[in-house]
């Protein structure tokens, strides 16, 4: 690991903080420790200098049940998944026992990877991230570390795959032509921010990536570990708001599994969901709280279709309300709107669970 974090430092021009996690024995129980293990950082910061002596007291549960004694190194060595934050200060303190010191010492991003030996599955370790200003796209930082992590023969999760450039069946490019049309329909109309649409990750596999296909699931948060869970593609999108294009590329790197955000949960029930302040989430309940938190975004309405042209495959059309608009009624009138408006431009389109619109 020592070789991996001076491999890393060569790659990165970025003010860092890199330190390793890894489990000991403490009485009759693991626990995470960076005591003894292996860091480099930026010489010049002294924040980040005491951070790291911070980080020395601190002590986090391998098998706790809760954020709490769990922490952030703790979760992802547990879940085997990595974790990010564009701002640490967007956690509370028992989802990030550092907060206050993380406030003092000007800590802001903060990415971490669950470590593994090549062939085996079980987490020997968490490598953690540590910046000094807020950050929002993390896969090339997740590139360099895997590339440090290969030279030594370790290995972390998967980074993000290519943009896609074509769609391969003739019937979802119907059908994601015809979602395109409702995205900017109802975003012009009701001058919405954002609009996109998630997929289940089993569809992905029909994208081709530049040169040839990739695996189905191709964000780096690995989260499609034995579950089913969406990804947001590059072809049904619509930004009104040019402020949000950080939002939307912090979407492109994220997974959400059945129930998370309220795109989540308008797949889980296969129908619509809406949440009047999505920044009340916590992290785990929805992955891309903090960014919603950073952008000032707050009502958001999504909907599960499937269209005639691709018969059981589904589709979750997710809305942004604008950020000015947080009385309940006012939001809910609103719906009733883009509801109407959606209802006006189907073609192919229905409600996954078979409900009218």
């Amino acid at each position: 690991m020592t070789q991996a974090l001076r491999y890393f430092k060569e790659l990165t021009e970025m003010n860092v903080l890199a330190q390793v996690w890894a489990p000991v024995r403490n009485g009759n129980r693991f626990v995470l420790t960076t005591s003894g293990q292996p860091f480099v950082l930026d010489p010049h910061s002294n924040g980040l200098n005491q951070y790291r002596t911070v980080s020395l007291m601190y002590k986090f549960s391998v098998d706790g049940e809760n954020d709490g004694t769990l922490g952030l190194p703790g979760r992802v060595f547990q879940q085997k998944l990595p974790e990010w934050s564009p701002n640490v200060l967007y956690y509370s303190s028992k989802e990030y026992p550092r907060r206050d010191h993380a406030q003092h010492y000007n800590v802001r991003g903060t990415l971490a990877l669950p470590v593994f030996e090549p062939s085996l599955p079980s987490c020997i370790g968490v490598l953690e991230l540590i910046m000094t200003s807020p950050k929002i796209n993390y896969a090339p930082e997740v590139e360099k570390i895997c590339k440090a992590l290969e030279a030594v023969n370790l290995r972390s999760s998967e980074i993000l795959d290519h943009p896609f450039t074509q769609i391969c069946n003739e019937g979802r490019q119907n059908a994601l032509s015809e979602i395109l049309e409702i995205l900017t329909v109802v975003c012009e109309t009701h001058n919405l921010p954002l609009a996109q649409t998630w997929v289940p990750c089993r569809h992905r596999s029909v994208l081709a990536h530049g040169g040839g296909f990739k695996k189905s699931c191709s964000s780096f948060d690995g989260s499609c570990m034995g579950q089913v869970c969406m990804s947001t593609t590059e072809v049904a999108s619509y930004i009104i708001d040019a402020h949000l294009w950080g939002f939307r590329e912090a979407c492109v790197e994220h997974h959400l599994q059945h129930g998370q955000g309220v795109a989540g949960r308008a797949f889980l029930s296969q129908n619509m969901s809406f949440c009047s302040n999505i920044a009340q989430f916590c992290k785990t309940d929805y992955p891309l709280v903090h960014y919603a938190l950073m952008f000032g975004l707050t009502g958001c309405f999504a909907i599960c279709l499937r269209s005639f042209y691709t018969g059981d495959d589904d589709y979750v059309l997710e809305f942004f309300l604008p950020p000015g608009i947080t009385e309940f009624h006012e939001q809910k009138t609103l719906l009733g709107s883009i509801l109407a408006t959606m209802k006006e431009h189907f073609q192919s389109l229905k409600i996954a669970a078979g409900v009218e619109l």
